[in-house]
């Protein structure tokens, strides 16, 4: 037992901040305790006690998935120049800084960050973006891709 916090509530507070992997190792072994643990956040439970090459080997697994989660989140990432589009997290940045923009603004930008040089009709980005036929779709893509959404981009409002 831990002092001054138990198990469950440490690991309610670390995934607050964190997605590091958690093992609970705990002498609680009913199925109510795992599920409670594995609930809060953890990604593995093990009774104690319990074989040191088998916590090894879970140890060993955790990484592995922790490893191959990080370099899927990197493959959805798209990097132009200044411009960082990161799908995973759901975060656009200039310069290192960080760009609010509203969902379908994301998802238009995203999709043109992809597609580096390819030319999109508007129908075909109220295809992609909206998942649904482009009919008299010109003033909706237009309106969510206005200078405005621009030049909150780029950080800097264009001349006229």
């Amino acid at each position: 037992m831990m002092p001054r916090m138990d198990g469950i509530r440490a690991c309610v507070k670390i995934r607050e901040k964190s997605d590091v992997p958690i093992i609970m190792l705990s002498a609680k072994g009913e199925d109510l305790d795992k599920i409670t643990g594995l609930s809060t956040g953890a990604d593995d439970y093990v009774v104690k006690p319990f074989k040191p090459l088998e916590l090894v080997a879970r140890v060993k697994a955790c990484l592995r998935r922790q490893h191959m989660i990080g370099k899927k989140a990197e493959r959805g990432r798209v990097e132009v120049g200044d411009l960082v589009v990161d799908p995973a997290r759901h975060l656009v940045t200039v310069r290192g800084k960080k760009v609010n923009l509203t969902p379908i603004e994301f998802a238009i930008l995203a999709l043109l960050a992809k597609n580096q040089g390819q030319v999109f009709s508007v129908g075909a980005i109220y295809e992609q973006v909206w998942k649904e036929g482009a009919f008299h779709s010109d003033n909706t893509v237009m309106v969510h891709s206005t200078r405005r959404c621009c030049w909150r981009i780029i950080g800097t409002r264009p001349s006229i």
